[in-house]
């Protein structure tokens, strides 16, 4: 899966002309640096942060950071907003990799799928975050 990912997001499968063209960048990153969305962004990063990562994995990992970084610089402009897609992709592919279900962290990833920015509250969703993730490449 996390070779699909990467060649998705290298293919501009998952990210679009229009992504980012939603709004205020800085709007956006606010609503990210809300209590809720901030507050539950860092509980899901510092579970997965603590579980042991395959060398393999992590080098995978980075790789997927690395061109969600430029896709979503080069159709933003914004590195604050690829900074934020890079790590949102970090935890994305932890969770795959653990099999970690979280709605809070689920409802993230549809975001994507929808073709939407994460940020400001979530309806979180009891989805399989291996389902989730399946939808980003529909």
């Amino acid at each position: 899966m996390l070779d699909k990912l990467e060649t998705k997001i290298a293919n501009n499968v998952i990210f679009q002309a229009d992504y980012f063209k939603i709004g205020n960048v800085d709007e956006l990153l606010d609503m990210r640096d809300e209590e809720e969305f901030d507050s539950e962004w860092m509980r899901v990063y510092d579970f997965l942060n603590k579980i042991e990562i395959e060398e393999c994995e992590q080098e995978k990992i980075n790789d997927i950071r690395k061109n969600s970084f430029i896709m979503a610089y080069n159709l933003s402009e914004s590195s604050d907003i690829a900074s934020c897609v890079s790590d949102d992709f970090e935890i994305i592919c932890k969770a795959y990799i653990c099999d970690y279900n979280d709605g809070w962290l689920n409802a993230l990833i549809m975001c994507y799928a929808r073709g939407e920015f994460p940020c400001g509250q979530l309806q979180t969703l009891e989805y399989d975050v291996k389902e989730c993730i399946n939808n980003m490449f529909n």
